[in-house]
């Protein structure tokens, strides 16, 4: 009973934050880098960095990874009712939230709270690698479902869950999906101050 209460309250947050990010299409555009000449007007933004996303990879972030399969980074896409929530989180505390409705959040890791949330999201998934599998390809999630990638420095390793499992609490994903949602909830924490 108490995974689906916290579960009702997750959706209703990130439900929340959507309806409140909508049509903010124009602002987002204007806080990409100068030098990032990939997101052109016109393109849909949320697909450019959804991809910006898995392309980014350790030396792009200042990292020296150690030898071994060494996960930088996790996407975790999220199928909801009103379009697909994604956040990339990075080990350098880097941290954005790409909406398909529009909008979003980027540069979150810039404040300390959003920083180490990254992180921990991060740093709990090199111990879910072994439960992966290498993918070339990075489809969305299917309808009510989760999906996973992990961005190390041999590859991009994912896994897909059904967002039931989590309000049931039979996953094994959901610590790491408890993680992303701190990372959504301490974004919307920054952004209501």
């Amino acid at each position: 009973m108490l995974w689906i209460i916290i579960g009702v309250l997750m959706v209703g947050t990130l439900i929340i934050y959507i309806s409140g990010r909508k049509n903010r299409r124009a602002a987002y555009s204007a806080q990409l880098p100068a030098d990032q000449d990939t997101i052109q007007k016109g393109d849909n933004i949320y697909e450019e960095m959804r991809n910006l996303a898995f392309t980014t990879n350790p030396a792009q972030l200042g990292l020296s990874l150690p030898t071994g399969n060494i996960v930088y980074g996790v996407v975790m896409d999220w199928a909801l009712k009103e379009g697909i929530a994604t956040v990339a989180a990075f080990s350098t505390g880097d941290v954005s939230l790409y909406l398909s409705s529009g909008g979003g959040s980027i540069g979150g890791g810039q404040q300390a709270m959003v920083a180490q949330a990254g992180k921990a999201f991060v740093s709990l998934a090199q111990d879910y690698l072994d439960k992966t599998s290498k993918t070339e390809a990075t489809p969305l999630p299917a309808k009510n479902c989760v999906r996973f990638y992990l961005l190390t420095n041999q590859g991009i390793f994912t896994a897909h869950e059904n967002a039931n499992n989590f309000k049931n609490g039979s996953s094994i994903w959901l610590p790491l999906f408890e993680e992303g949602n701190k990372v959504i909830s301490a974004l919307r924490m920054v952004e209501t101050r």
